[in-house]
């Protein structure tokens, strides 16, 4: 059986979001999964990967690639370190481990005060979930899941996207068996901005 590839969007993403990626990869069993569908009422990291085990389960994958960008990395991480035994592989692009608490502040104290209508929002995300993501980013610490997770690891980060950097190098040197690729030309939304380099990677874990 193929493995399914679950990719869990940035916050600020739609399902659509990896049309590209579904499309190229037809072949394969595909779950887009938004942030809000995780979220559940107040968001929690906890409660996020509770939720995508649960609807993993259901589908009844008995292999799962697990693709994870932005907030969608961070939960992926946490999700690796706990449910190693049907993760496939794991590709982590634009993440972070343990954020910069000043700039995550000053980047919720921006969106606190901007309406709803100028925020990067999804269908299905109000605005105050949208700062609890914001505030559970900027609480985590991923530091300990890194060496935890055992499947084939890639760590992606666009060239444009300098505050991702420095995570995605911890990341690939924490975990025991990951590989780093700094996608040049590329910003923060790889699976938009570069989809066939990003399909590429997806298809290096298959």
């Amino acid at each position: 059986m193929k493995p399914l590839i679950v990719v869990l969007a940035g916050v600020g993403q739609d399902a659509g979001s990896g049309d590209e990626q579904v499309q190229s990869l037809a072949a394969y069993p595909f779950l887009v999964v938004t942030a809000g569908e995780l979220a559940n009422g107040d968001f929690s990291f906890e409660v996020a990967v509770e939720t995508l085990h649960t609807r993993i389960v259901e589908v009844g994958a008995e292999s799962v690639v697990l693709v994870g960008l932005s907030l969608g990395g961070m939960i992926a991480t946490r999700y690796a370190a706990l449910y190693q035994e049907t993760l496939h592989g794991l590709l982590l692009s634009g993440s972070q481990v343990k954020p910069n608490p000043v700039v995550m502040g000053l980047q919720r104290g921006i969106m606190r005060l901007l309406p709803a209508r100028k925020l990067p929002l999804p269908e299905g995300i109000t605005k105050p979930q949208f700062l609890a993501m914001l505030d559970a980013a900027a609480k985590a610490d991923f530091r300990q899941d890194l060496p935890k997770i055992s499947a084939k690891t890639l760590v992606l980060c666009g060239s444009k996207d300098p505050f991702n950097i420095p995570a995605a190098k911890r990341i690939a040197t924490a975990v025991p068996h990951a590989e780093l690729r700094i996608v040049e030309g590329g910003g923060h939304e790889l699976n938009t901005e570069k989809p066939e380099e990003f399909t590429q990677a997806i298809q290096k874990l298959l």
